[in-house]
């Protein structure tokens, strides 16, 4: 963050508070008052409660961000709530705080001083610096991966090129692959996961490392399940309307599920639940779906039945690896 933009948040801060203090000296009928995103929160011996803790929770945030422009330090957003919960009750409100305070003066969260709370983890053929500290990461020295920050972060070229970039849903199968040896088979491989939906910094990360690996084919797995395809296409929504196609589905594929290596009944699931089989509607209903991910999920719709990524474990912890993604890297299968 430039030296300009810094002092201009400190000083928009400064002056909104000192307009409340100025206000508190004055007579009666002055009312002091804060006004954030058009609304006005006015103290007087009239006001509610809720207006009233509304108001603090403000100035309490606006004092918090200006320690943290000030000493150029960081907080993620998980710390503030706790910093103070019985003030903000829920995480929510004080993220909710922090985004329209940015909003009001036209800067990225980051630039306040607040990083979210690390999800996502990285593994293999990647090395970035931390533009903060220096620190050099080299994600395939790190057997169990490396955490993903959100963070400033520059990512290295490596004289060895990636091969290609895997995103798994979960954490569960991300170490399955680790400690199972997938590294070492695609020895160029970069191994990816946002733990559910990605947050901010996995798809950040993400899309540093695509541009910086611009033909470098990106893959991801999931669940046979309409939360999984979700998730595949928020990380498609990572990219830009040109390069969509950037990413791969590889599966799990709601049509496999009755042939799957024999899968027999006991390894899928019912879809009972009636907020799932809303969701598989209107994703099908929806004009910016790719004709073959609708087609997959409509599957869903006919057979009423799901699967999770573990169900292929059955046979062996080796089967994943050996025998479905492998099928899939080689055979150049996916959507």
């Amino acid at each position: 963050m430039s030296d300009n933009t810094r002092l201009k948040i400190l000083n928009t801060i400064e002056q909104m508070c000192m307009l409340c203090v100025e206000q508190m000296y004055r007579l009666p009928s002055s009312l002091p008052s804060l006004t954030i995103n058009e609304q006005k929160y006015q103290w007087n011996n009239k006001i509610d409660d809720r207006n009233r803790r509304d108001f603090t929770r403000y100035i309490y945030v606006l004092s918090t961000i200006h320690r943290l422009v000030r000493t150029q330090s960081r907080m993620n957003m998980r710390e503030l709530f706790y910093s103070q919960v019985n003030l903000f009750h829920h995480q929510r409100i004080s993220d909710n705080i922090v985004e329209q305070i940015a909003r009001h003066l036209c800067v990225d969260r980051r630039q306040l001083g607040f990083v979210a709370t690390a999800k996502g983890f990285c593994a293999g053929n990647v090395q970035y610096r931390n533009l903060r500290s220096g620190e050099i990461i080299d994600c395939n020295q790190l057997s169990n991966g490396q955490l993903i920050v959100d963070d400033d972060i520059e990512i290295i070229e490596t004289e060895n090129r990636i091969t290609f970039i895997l995103i798994v849903e979960k954490d569960t199968i991300f170490q399955h692959l680790l400690n199972d040896g997938f590294l070492t088979r695609y020895c160029g491989a970069c191994l990816i996961t946002g733990r559910g939906q990605p947050d901010h910094a996995t798809r950040s990360f993400l899309l540093q490392l695509s541009h910086l690996y611009n033909d470098t084919p990106i893959y991801i797995l999931t669940d046979c399940d309409i939360f999984g395809v979700l998730i595949a296409y928020t990380y498609q929504s990572t990219f830009d309307e040109n390069h969509h196609n950037r990413l791969r589905w590889l599966g799990v594929w709601p049509e496999e599920l009755l042939s799957l290596f024999s899968l027999n009944i006991s390894q899928t699931l019912p879809i009972t639940d009636e907020r799932e089989r809303r969701m598989i509607t209107r994703f099908i209903q929806r004009s910016d779906i790719k004709v073959e991910w609708r087609r997959q999920v409509s599957f869903f719709e006919q057979h009423q039945r799901k699967m999770e990524i573990e169900a292929i474990y059955e046979n062996g912890t080796k089967k994943l690896i050996d025998d479905y993604l492998h099928d899939k890297l080689m055979g150049h299968r996916w959507l």
